[in-house]
Parts: structure tokens; sequence; C-alpha cells
């Protein structure tokens, strides 16, 4: 029988060779924004240098300029790797520990799953971005953008992870805005409160805060 499959080009025998090129950067590029996520961690803002990314990282300095020619670039890439991180962690231990759960417990585990991921790796190191940026221009003129349009994505992603509550998007934004500042206050002051039966007590109090949010505008 007649062979009739087409003939083999050299853009098949390279497509290989041209997905492990791209799996390859791809291994290095997230290599070096790990390791930048480490120095803001260990060294904080000042100490986010090309020498100290390169060392953490294992690039060479030529690996790091094609994938970042300038702070600029690589300062934008890493304040989207650190958020959609955070997003990322968020998502998978809300669901991991939803499942199973009451429906009526979605806001206590949502609200604690939130306390969580603001003592995760991601969120220390946006945290040294966010305060240096109070006097560095060209991070804040990268950051604060940045921020807002995550924020409409981590809604979005709210809506869709809380089907019980999206259809309240006003109580949704309210609930978002008074855990984010309750739980970045209770963070920064942990050092000072001893108690953490007083700790335990904030996040209850937000817990019911949110709920009644929920079940006012439901009414």
């Amino acid at each position: 029988m007649a062979d009739h499959s087409p003939p083999s080009t050299l853009a098949d025998t390279d497509e290989p060779q041209v997905r492990w090129q791209q799996q390859k950067a791809a291994r290095t590029r997230q290599a070096i924004l790990e390791a930048a996520t480490e120095c803001l961690i260990d060294k904080g803002y000042s100490g986010l240098t090309t020498v100290e990314i390169i060392a953490r990282s294992k690039v060479s300095r030529g690996a790091m300029h094609h994938h970042f020619s300038n702070r600029a670039e690589l300062l934008s890439a890493l304040i989207d790797f650190i958020l959609h991180r955070r997003l990322e962690r968020f998502l998978a231990d809300y669901i991991a520990q939803i499942e199973g759960s009451h429906r009526s417990d979605a806001v206590a585990v949502a609200t604690e799953v939130h306390w969580t991921s603001l003592k995760t790796p991601e969120f220390t190191a946006y945290l040294e971005l966010l305060m240096a940026a109070r006097t560095d221009s060209q991070l804040a003129d990268l950051l604060i953008p940045a921020t807002r349009a995550f924020e409409t994505e981590w809604m979005n992603e709210m809506k869709r992870a809380m089907p019980q509550v999206s259809g309240q998007p006003e109580a949704m934004l309210l609930a978002n805005d008074l855990a984010s500042a309750m739980h970045l206050g209770l963070l920064l002051n942990s050092p000072f409160i001893e108690s953490e039966g007083r700790k335990t007590a904030v996040k209850n109090r937000l817990i019911r805060l949110i709920e009644s949010l929920y079940r006012d505008e439901g009414a």
C-alpha cells in the first residue's frame, strides 16, 4: 500500500529541539525569579542585585541579561511572579480545605487561608517591594498599577472559588478589603502581641464581621 503521509520537513525534525529550548528558557527564567524572591526575603530590596541573583540562581550573566535586559524588566516580572505565586497558593490551600467542609464554613475557611497567605515567602517579598516603593519612584510606577490589576484578577478568582457569595460583588469587595486591612495590621503587629489568644480573637471577629456582611446584603 502506498504511503500517502506527507514527507518529513526540517520544521518537523526541529520541533522537539524547539520545545526543549523553550522548556529550558522557562526553567532559567523561573530560577532567576525564585532567586530574586529569596534575595528580597533574606537581604531586602537593597540586596536585590544582579550579582546576588546570579549567585543564587546559578545562571550566567549572559542568561540573566537575555531574560531581563534591565532592572525595570526584572522588577516587572518579579512583581507578577510574586503576586501570582501567592494567588496560586491561596487557591490550592482553599480548595484543599473546603473539600468536605460544610457550605456554611466557606467564609471561615477563606478568611483563615487568606491569613495564612500573608505568612508565605511571596507575601514577605511583596512587603519588601511595597516598603521600598515608598521612596523608589521607578519601583512604585511598576508596583502600583500591577497590584491594582492583580486585585481585579484576585476578585475574579474569588468569585469562581466561592460561588455561594459570587452574586454579592459589593460585599465580596468589602470583605476582601477588610480581610486585607485587618490581617496586614495583625501581621505587622504580631511581634508586639505575645498572646496568641489576642490574635485569634481578632481573626474570629473578622470572620463574624464578614459573615454578617453577606447576611445583611442578602437580606
